[in-house]
C-alpha cells in the first residue's frame, strides 16, 4: 500500500518539480549550445593542424631537394664529374654527407647516358636510368614519387651540356616523421590514396576535416591529402568544467526556491487539510470557515454522500441478515444428514429437522439437554472424557471427519452411523457442529458383500477344486483309455475349470483389496531363490505354450522384507501374462539387478505389444487391451491389479514399457534389506522363531529391530488396527510391539490382545501417559531407545512367558 502524504506536500512538489524541469530545460539548452562553440573551435584547430602538417611536409622534401641541388651545382661535382678518375673520391664523400642526419636514405652519380657511376660491389637495385631519362632531356631537376618513395634528381650541366647528375632515394618514414610526431588527434596522411598512414580511429562519430596542399607547394603534384578526426565524446572534457559551475550555480539558486514553494504549499493546503480532518474524524454534518465557494460545495457534498450511504448501508445489512439466515435455515433444514451443535458442556444449542427423522425427538425436547441422550451409555462416557481432553489440550479424538459411531434412537434402538466433528466460536464461544449419517445401508451392502465372498469361497470354490482335481486324476490316468473325443471333452472342462478357478481367486483378492484384509507375512527373504521357484512353477505352462524361459541375475544374495507367497504370486501374473502373449519358439527373459538402494526385476517378452492407447488404464481392474484377447489366450483382467496392489504394499513400484509389435517389459522394484543374518540357529526340535506383531508406521525402527532379532524372531508389521486384527486371527503370536499414540483407536486390539494373553511392549513418541491395561508390561521412548536394552528386556519376558530358550 502506498505511503499518504499531504496536500500541502503534494503541491510543493509539483511547483518544485516545475522549476526543476525548467531548470533543466535551460541547462540542456545552454549546454547545447556550449558543445556547438566547442565544435567550432575543434574544428578550426583540427583545420590548423592539419595545414601545418602538410606545411612541415613540403618544408621537408623542399629542404632534401636544396640539399640535393647544392651538391649537383657545386663547382667540385662538375669539376670531378668531367675528370671522374680523379674525382671518384670526392663523390664518395660527398653522397655520404648527403644521407647523414637527413631523410635521404641513399644517393647515387650517374652519367650523361644514365649509367649508375658507384663503386659499391652490392647492386643498387632501387636504381633505373628510367628514372632520370626525363632530367637528361631537360636539363632540370625533378622530384617524383613511385612505390612508396620520393626521388630527388639534379643534373650537373658543363656549358649548357648535361654532363650527368645525382638521384637521391628519400625514406617516407624520415620525410614524414617531424610533420606527424606531435599530432594529437586521429589522423591518416594518404599519397595517391596507396600509402600513406593512420594512427586512431577515422570512422568514429565526431568531428573530421580533410585537406590538401595547395598549389605552390612541392608537394601539391603527388595526390597528398590529411585527414583529421576528433571524436564528439572528447568535447566532453571541454564541456564539463562550465557544466559544472553552471549546475553549482542553480542547485544554489534553488535552496530559496524550495522554501518558497514549501510555504506556498502549506498556505494554500491549510483549508483543505482543515476539510479533510472533520470529514476523517467523522463530524457530520461538516462545516467550514473557509470563504472559497469550492470548499464549501465540497463539504456539502460529503454530507450528502455520507447520508446517502448511511441509509444504503442500512438497507443492506437488514437485507443481508434476513436473507443469510434465511439461507441457512434453508440448507440446515433441507440436508439429509443430520446436523447438531452443542457447547462446550455437552449441551445441545441447534437440532435440524433431519435430526429429528434420524433420531425420532423433537427440537424441544433435545435442545438443552446432553448429547449423551444421543448414544449408547459407554459410548457416553467416551465422548465425555473425549470432549474434555479436547478442551484441556490433549489428543483431539472427536475432531475428524468419517468416525464411525453408534447412535440410539428415542425408542432405544440403535443404527451404526458416521460422524464428522468440527470447532467453530459464535459470538466468542466455543462450538461444536456434528454431522451425523446412517450407515445402516451400507453395512447392510458389506454384510451382503461379505456374504457372498464366503459363498463364493465355500460353496462355490470348494466343488470346483474337487471336479478340478477329479478331471485331472482322470486325465492324467487313463487318457490313453479314452476316446480322443471323450479326452477333448474332458481337457475342455479341465481348462474351463482352471479358469473358473482363477477367477474366483482374483475376486476373492480383490475383495481383501478392497476391505483392507489383505495379509501380508513378512520375512527375510532371497528374491533370487523366489524368481527361481516361480520359474520352475510356470516351466510346464511354458512348454504348453511352446515358449522357452530365460533368467539372468547380477546378483544371488537379494535379500527383500517380504511375503514370499504373494511375490510367487506377482511373478506367476507376469509370467502367464508373458506365456500367453508371445508366439510359439520365442524366449521369454526374467532380469535381476541391483539398482541404487532397490533390486529391479523385469520379465520381458517378445509379444505383439500394447497399443499405446491402452497404456493409461493397463493397471486398473477388468481391463485388457483387445476383448478378443481375453478369449484367445483367457485370463480376468484382474491380475495386474492385484499385482500392483501387491508391490505397493512392499513399499515398491511397478511400470512398463512396450513397443507395438515387439513385446514388452514388466518390471518392478523393491526395496532391499539392509538387516545382516547371523550364522546362529536354534537348535532342532525347537520352533524356528519367536513370532512378534509391531504395529505401527516406523519402518527405520522395524528396519533395526529386524536387524538386531533376527533369526531368533520374526517380525510381522501392521499398519492399521484392521491389519493387526487380521493378523492376530491368521498367526500365533508371543509378543506385541505397538507404537502410542496411535492415530486410531487402540481399544479393541487391546482386547484381542489380552483374550490371547499376548504381552505388550509400547514404543511412545516422547513422554507419554502409559493407559493403565494389564498387557502393559513395558515402554520405552523411540526418541532414546536402546536396542541393545530392548533386547535384554525382551528376552527375559519371553523367557518368563514361554519355558523355551529366549533370544
Amino acid at each position: 500500500m502506498a505511503s499518504k502524504t499531504s496536500i500541502a506536500t503534494r503541491f510543493s512538489r509539483h511547483l518544485l518539480l516545475l522549476l526543476v524541469s525548467f531548470l533543466l530545460v535551460i541547462v540542456g539548452a545552454t549546454t547545447i549550445m556550449e558543445m556547438f562553440r566547442v565544435e567550432r573551435q575543434l574544428q578550426s584547430k583540427l583545420h590548423s593542424e592539419a595545414f601545418n602538417t602538410l606545411n612541415l611536409l613540403d618544408l621537408e622534401l623542399k629542404t632534401q631537394q636544396r640539399a640535393v641541388s647544392r651538391t649537383a651545382q657545386s663547382q667540385l661535382s662538375i669539376n670531378s664529374l668531367i675528370n671522374i678518375g680523379s674525382g671518384q673520391y670526392y663523390f664518395h664523400h660527398a653522397l655520404e654527407d648527403l644521407t647523414l642526419y637527413t631523410a635521404i636514405e641513399d644517393a647515387l652519380l650517374f652519367d650523361y647516358v644514365g649509367n649508375a657511376l658507384d663503386e659499391r660491389e652490392e647492386d643498387v637495385r632501387w636504381y633505373s636510368p628510367k628514372l632520370v631519362t626525363e632530367t637528361l632531356t631537360s636539363g632540370r631537376g625533378h622530384v617524383k614519387f613511385i612505390n612508396g618513395s620520393f626521388y630527388i634528381i639534379e643534373p650537373i650541366s658543363y656549358y649548357y651540356a648535361v654532363q650527368g647528375g645525382i638521384i637521391a632515394k628519400i625514406n617516407l618514414d624520415k620525410l614524414t616523421e617531424g610533420a606527424l610526431a606531435n599530432l594529437s588527434h586521429n589522423y591518416a596522411l594518404k599519397i595517391h590514396q596507396k600509402w600513406g598512414y593512420t594512427e586512431g580511429n577515422l570512422d568514429s562519430l565526431g568531428i573530421r576535416v580533410s585537406m590538401q596542399p595547395t598549389q605552390n607547394m612541392l608537394i601539391s603534384k603527388f595526390d597528398i591529402s590529411v585527414t583529421m578526426n576528433e571524436p564528439y565524446i572528447s568535447m566532453l572534457g571541454e564541456v564539463t568544467p562550465w557544466l559544472t559551475n553552471f549546475s553549482i550555480l542553480a542547485l544554489i539558486a534553488m535552496i530559496p526556491l524550495v522554501i518558497i514553494t514549501r510555504r506556498l504549499g502549506k498556505k494554500m493546503a491549510t483549508p483543505i487539510v482543515a476539510l479533510s480532518n472533520e470529514v476523517k474524524a467523522g463530524k457530520y454534518p461538516i462545516t467550514t470557515s473557509a470563504s472559497d465557494e469550492e470548499l464549501s460545495t465540497l463539504a456539502e457534498a460529503f454530507n450528502h454522500t455520507t447520508r446517502e450511504i448511511n441509509r444504503i448501508n442500512e438497507l443492506n445489512i437488514q437485507e443481508e441478515r434476513q436473507s443469510g439466515q434465511s439461507q441457512i435455515i434453508a440448507i440446515v433444514d433441507t440436508v439429509i444428514d443430520a446436523i447438531i451443535t452443542i457447547n462446550t458442556k455437552g449441551y445441545i444449542a441447534t437440532f435440524n429437522p433431519a435430526a429429528e427423522r434420524l433420531f425420532g425427538y423433537s427440537v424441544a425436547e433435545v435442545v438443552g439437554e446432553k448429547i449423551n441422550i444421543l448414544m449408547p451409555q459407554h459410548f457416553a462416557r467416551e465422548h465425555d472424557a473425549y470432549l474434555h481432553n479436547y478442551l484441556s489440550g490433549k489428543e483431539a479424538r472427536m475432531i475428524g471427519v468419517g468416525r464411525e459411531v453408534v447412535g440410539r434412537r428415542k425408542d432405544g434402538t440403535t443404527f451404526p452411523a458416521e460422524l464428522s466433528v468440527s470447532p467453530m466460536r459464535v459470538s466468542g464461544q466455543q462450538m461444536f457442529t456434528g454431522i451425523i449419517r446412517d450407515i445402516t445401508s451400507r453395512k447392510q451392502d458389506e454384510a451382503m458383500k461379505n456374504e457372498f465372498v464366503a459363498t463364493v469361497s465355500h460353496e462355490l470354490r470348494t466343488p470346483l477344486t474337487s471336479i478340478r482335481g477329479a478331471l485331472g486324476l482322470i486325465l492324467g490316468k487313463f487318457a490313453d483309455e479314452l476316446p480322443p473325443k471323450t479326452q477333448k471333452m474332458l481337457s475342455l472342462a479341465l481348462r474351463n475349470c482352471e479358469r473358473l478357478t482363477l477367477l474366483i481367486n482374483d475376486i476373492l483378492d480383490i475383495e481383501k483389496l478392497e476391505s483392507d484384509q489383505m495379509v501380508y507375512s513378512f520375512h527375510r527373504n532371497n528374491l533370487y531363490s523366489i524368481i527361481t521357484r516361480s520359474l520352475e512353477d510356470n516351466e510346464g505352462y511354458a512348454r504348453q505354450h511352446k515358449v522357452s524361459l530365460s533368467f539372468h541375475a547380477d546378483i544371488e544374495n537379494a535379500y527383500i522384507n517380504a511375503d514370499s507367497t504373494r511375490l510367487q504370486q506377482v511373478m506367476a501374473n507376469l509370467l502367464s501374462n508373458a506365456i500367453k502373449y508371445s508366439s510359439a519358439g520365442s524366449t521369454v527373459t526374467v532380469s535381476l539387478y541391483l539398482q541404487g538402494k532397490a533390486y529391479r526385476v523385469e520379465v520381458t517378452d517378445t509379444g505383439a505389444g500394447i497399443p499405446a492407447e491402452f497404456h493409461q488404464q493397463l493397471f486398473e481392474r477388468f481391463s485388457q487391451a483387445d476383448s478378443s484377447d481375453t478369449r484367445q489366450v483367457g485370463g480376468t483382467g484382474l491380475g495386474l491389479a492385484i499385482t500392483k496392489s501387491i508391490i505397493e504394499a512392499h513399499k515398491g513400484n511397478i511400470d512398463f514399457f512396450s513397443t507395438l509389435g515387439e513385446g514388452s517389459t514388466f518390471f518392478f522394484s523393491l526395496p532391499s534389506d539392509s538387516a545382516q543374518p547371523n550364522n546362529q540357529r536354534l537348535q532342532s526340535g525347537r520352533l524356528s522363531a519367536f513370532q512378534m506383531l509391531f504395529v505401527g508406521s516406523d519402518d527405520q525402527l522395524v528396519g533395526e529391530l529386524r536387524n538386531q532379532f533376527y533369526p531368533e524372531c520374526e517380525i510381522s508389521t501392521a499398519e492399521s488396527v484392521s491389519r493387526a486384527n487380521l493378523a492376530l486371527g491368521q498367526q500365533p503370536f508371543e509378543l506385541a510391539l505397538v507404537e502410542y499414540p496411535f492415530p486410531e483407536a487402540l481399544d479393541k486390539l487391546m482386547d484381542q490382545l489380552s483374550r490371547r494373553h499376548i504381552p505388550v511392549v509400547l514404543l511412545t513418541h516422547g513422554e507419554q501417559d502409559v493407559p493403565d491395561l494389564g498387557i502393559v508390561i513395558a515402554a520405552h521412548s523411540i526418541d532414546t531407545l536402546n536396542i541393545n536394552g530392548l533386547k535384554s528386556e525382551l528376552r527375559l519376558i519371553l523367557k518368563k512367558e514361554f519355558p523355551r530358550e529366549a533370544m
